[in-house]
């Protein structure tokens, strides 16, 4: 399934790091540097969008990846060393072992996609627009 997963939307996730990253930025440093409040609001509504819009795909995935893992768990505390299946010792022991592996969703291989992601997107906009208003203003 998860291979499935990383085949239709790798491309679509780098896509969409690529392109909403430089446009929070834009967004952010016009909503600054505009003149009228009109502007402003106009360019900060667009900044929170493209924020969320990010974010509704990177928390989603964050949750995908936490509940894989709580798999081990699950299996783990399910009394799975009772005397009432010995045959399934070793196939839920090997459950165990491969959820404990975890998921990770890339973007085209190149990104990791979870909530981190979002932070380190909006860190890179706000040190990005914060550079271009000194150098504006200088």
């Amino acid at each position: 399934f998860i291979k499935k997963f990383r085949q239709i939307f790798s491309l679509l996730l780098l896509t969409e790091y690529l392109t909403v990253g430089p446009l929070i930025c834009a967004e952010l440093f016009a909503a600054f540097e505009g003149r009228s409040i009109q502007i402003k609001i106009r360019y900060t509504v667009l900044f929170v969008t493209l924020a969320l819009q990010l974010s509704f795909y990177c928390i989603p995935a964050n949750y995908i990846a936490d509940e894989a893992l709580a798999v081990s768990d699950a299996i783990y505390f399910s009394n799975w060393y009772s005397n009432y299946f010995p045959t399934m010792k070793v196939p839920l022991l090997l459950m165990i072992q491969n959820a404990q592996n975890g998921i990770t969703i890339n973007a085209g291989g190149l990104v990791t996609i979870n909530a981190q992601t979002v932070l380190n997107v909006l860190k890179v906009a706000w040190s990005a627009s914060s550079i271009m208003r000194s150098l504006r203003h200088n």
